[in-house]
């Protein structure tokens, strides 16, 4: 911020480099006609008053409010709705604009948030490839359940889910679960939700071993079920709350009792875990919460209070077990 406690313009970074606007607008931008040293004063200019240049036309004098980009997979999951709705909510409070965006159907997934960020003011991104887009400007840039391994690139809002995960092993042991097995979504490696998952849950078998089986998002749930289920299956952990609601259903047209017949766990803690019968035992996370310490993140960034990236921009949001009447 200036000394007047304003936003900084582009005017603000002129005089401290002693150039014009056009040069500014030149080195912010990258752009040829101006000498390396030029560039590099602009630029320390730049940081030193923590300006970021306007989403519309990088010259403009006065700028508006924030608009923060976010980016996530697949706006029509229901998580990733939850947490738009809860992103918008959160940046109400401090008169954000919001962009959302979704990479999986653009015709260049890679680069949608890199597109994004060149009309907003910070990017948030979900799954999506966030590294290397800040360039020159200084442009807060956050990831979503990222690790805290990965703070030396961005800012990080980590979702950790080992202190509930270690409870649902502890619980399904309680209720007599012996061979569960772990359902992730199909269409790519196996993630790392499943692999925590398999590697706790196999203190629950006899040889300590867990299979992972890979189904799809949304079809061919009946011959899945059907072969996890001959295999002794007594316990299925689905990837989310979503294929998880679809596999209830699918049971029951196959006429499987849950939980008398088989257990049932979701993850993430959406509404429509608890708007079926039986209610869905599931690793929730608390999605306004996430939202809450994103916005505050980035707001610490923008401002200067928290580093672009390092230990000073890591946050950390737990998940936690609900119990209901699927296991």
């Amino acid at each position: 911020m200036t000394s007047s406690g304003r936003r900084p313009t582009i005017i603000d970074v002129a005089e401290r480099a002693g150039v014009s606007r056009q040069t500014v607008s030149r080195a912010m931008n990258d752009m040829t006609g101006i000498s390396a040293a030029t560039r590099a004063r602009v630029l320390g200019a730049a940081s030193e008053l923590n300006y970021r240049p306007s989403r519309f036309g990088r010259g403009l004098v006065e700028q508006g409010p924030i608009t923060l980009g976010l980016v996530v997979m697949d706006l029509s999951n229901a998580y990733f709705a939850e947490l738009g709705a809860a992103v918008v909510r959160a940046c109400a409070p401090h008169g954000w604009n919001v962009v959302l965006a979704e990479a999986e159907h653009a015709p260049r997934p890679e680069g949608v948030a890199g597109e994004l960020a060149r009309r907003v003011d910070a990017i948030v991104g979900y799954g999506v490839l966030t590294g290397g887009i800040r360039g020159n400007a200084g442009m807060p840039v956050v990831r979503l359940d990222g690790s805290a391994e990965q703070v030396d690139e961005t800012g990080v809002v980590e979702l950790a889910p080992a202190q509930a995960i270690t409870e649902l092993v502890a619980h399904l042991r309680e209720s007599g679960a012996r061979r569960p097995v772990v359902l992730d979504l199909a269409g790519g490696p196996i993630g790392g939700r499943a692999l925590a998952l398999a590697d706790a849950l196999g203190t629950l078998t006899v040889d300590g071993e867990v299979p992972i089986y890979e189904v799809d998002a949304r079809t061919g749930h009946r011959a899945s079920l059907e072969t996890v289920l001959a295999a002794g299956a007594d316990t299925l952990l689905a990837f989310n709350d979503e294929l998880a609601v679809r596999l209830l259903r699918t049971l029951r047209s196959m006429g499987v009792e849950v939980p008398g017949d088989v257990r049932l766990v979701g993850i993430d803690g959406l509404e429509i875990a608890s708007l079926v019968t039986p209610e869905l035992t599931t690793l929730s996370i608390d999605i306004p919460a996430v939202a809450r310490e994103t916005v505050d993140l980035v707001a610490q960034m923008l401002t200067g209070a928290a580093p672009l990236s390092g230990a000073g921009a890591h946050r950390l949001v737990p998940y936690r077990l609900e119990v209901r009447g699927s296991t």
